[in-house]
């Protein structure tokens, strides 16, 4: 079990799983969130500034809250506590193989809750060219070592 005290400042985690998008899946989730004609009709979306489909903002943080799994599973986290400054950088598009890092960059116990501690983390959703189409800030509640 990864605890609060095992997370280093400036450590930055690759998970190992990736997710491949498709056309299929991004027009299907943003039919029922984010119905934009460039998310679900592949003919205006072939007109729109971006040249084709593409996925959603929140298609692409499902996807950052999907891939830490089974990993995170070992990560004594309790509860995540808020996601900020979210940021589209390109485009995500059918085909697109995914990959998660996450960067520590903030850390400390709590001082309302016992036993407990917030980390900061900088994530980033990567896609097989090496370019970052999302990021953003996440702050999470993890639990301190037993006895510490």
């Amino acid at each position: 079990m990864k605890y609060y005290e095992d997370h280093v400042i400036d450590e930055r985690k690759t998970f190992p799983r990736q997710h491949e998008l498709t056309e299929e899946e991004i027009i299907r989730f943003a039919k029922q969130w984010d119905p934009q004609p460039f998310h679900v009709d592949k003919e205006s979306a072939e007109k729109s500034y971006f040249g084709g489909i593409v996925a959603c903002t929140a298609h692409l943080f499902g996807i950052t809250s999907k891939l830490p799994f089974p990993d995170a599973n070992d990560w004594a986290v309790v509860s995540s506590l808020a996601s900020n400054n979210l940021k589209n950088r390109a485009p995500a598009r059918p085909g697109d193989l995914l990959s998660l890092t996450a960067t520590c960059i903030g850390k400390r116990k709590s001082e309302s809750k016992s036993g407990l501690g917030i980390l900061e983390y900088y994530v980033e959703l990567i896609n097989q060219k090496d370019e970052v189409v999302f990021s953003y800030l996440n702050a999470s509640l993890h639990e301190l070592r037993p006895g510490s």
